[in-house]
């Protein structure tokens, strides 16, 4: 019998609306829902929403919105059975809950605050993301170390798929790049609606902050093992999982690793909770033999209960 994984997007998949067809419909999402909006200091709900305000794609409101819709639709499955279970980034935390490592009131807190810091550690315009096409992480690293400089940095960021590296850094090398990718090799370089170089070596200037604020609640061992970002792993100690979590604040995230471990464990089956398929986009490139499954409204936990 295969083995199946729960995944997580990250951020790049918020929509206006998301959540909102399982609010006041599904008793266990609508518990979340509202779980989200009592222990944050803004209106998550109407950013999910709605969004009047635009504030959605600022990562302080997208990152607890985001983990808000994951584990709503994940409480909307009524425990799915899982062996596995891997978040990209932002994602990470809905394992986290999912596995039962965080309470989801802590967790939505931890996100809130990682959003701030990360937003507040680079003023608008510093520091940002660009996904490079049609090289793979070799290539990719080597371009970016002989772009860097003593003063300025690019490194890679988030290992993605086979000819997909998303890298990370100072704002003018990322311009750099995307002007001068095609001819340094790429298919294409694309520039990423973010505001900071996340997920490189510049963030770790937040990491003493987010350690601490992040020691105050309790971190229990996962009830299932979790595949972590930052060395492609699994791990159910706390103290472990509590320690990469800091330390993926300013390290890679190593998706193609870890899609490569489940499989080779011999998970045939993705379920992916939450909005989008950008991961499921990602493993078909990696893997096209793997099931894949999207759970993203109510209709979709409705068929998968049924089907169940």
């Amino acid at each position: 019998m295969g083995k199946t994984a729960i995944i997580f997007p990250g951020q790049g998949s918020q929509k206006v609306g998301m959540g909102q067809d399982l609010y006041n419909v599904d008793d266990s999402a609508t518990n979340i829902l509202n779980q989200a909006q009592t222990a944050l200091d803004f209106d998550v709900l109407e950013t999910m929403f709605t969004d009047s305000e635009d504030k959605l794609g600022q990562t302080e409101n997208t990152q607890p919105a985001l983990l808000t819709h994951s584990v709503a639709l994940h409480a909307a499955l009524n425990d799915i059975d899982a062996d596995f279970t891997m978040g990209h980034s932002l994602g990470e935390y809905s394992s986290l809950v999912a596995s039962g490592v965080l309470q989801f009131e802590d967790a939505v807190k931890i996100v809130r605050k990682r959003g701030q810091l990360m937003s507040e550690a680079f003023p608008n315009g510093v520091g940002s993301m660009a996904a490079v096409l049609g090289l793979n992480y070799e290539e990719v690293d080597k371009i970016c170390q002989s772009l860097s400089s003593s003063e300025e940095l690019i490194e890679p960021a988030n290992i993605n798929a086979p000819g997909q590296i998303v890298v990370s850094g100072h704002k003018s090398l990322i311009d750099k790049l995307v002007a001068e990718g095609k001819e340094l090799g790429a298919k294409r370089v694309m520039p990423l609606a973010v505001s900071g170089p996340f997920h490189s070596s510049m963030m770790n200037v937040i990491e003493a902050q987010f350690s601490e604020y992040i020691n105050q609640f309790e971190w229990h061992d996962a009830a299932f093992p979790v595949v972590q970002n930052v060395n492609a792993k699994p791990a159910t100690d706390a103290a472990t999982i509590k320690q990469n979590m800091i330390q993926q604040l300013y390290s890679p995230v190593q998706f193609i690793q870890s899609t490569e471990w489940l499989i080779e464990q011999g998970v045939d089956h993705f379920i992916e909770i939450g909005p989008g398929k950008v991961l499921s986009g990602l493993i078909k490139k990696i893997n096209r033999d793997v099931k894949l499954t999207s759970i993203q409204t109510i209709d979709d936990v409705k068929g998968w209960v049924e089907h169940e």
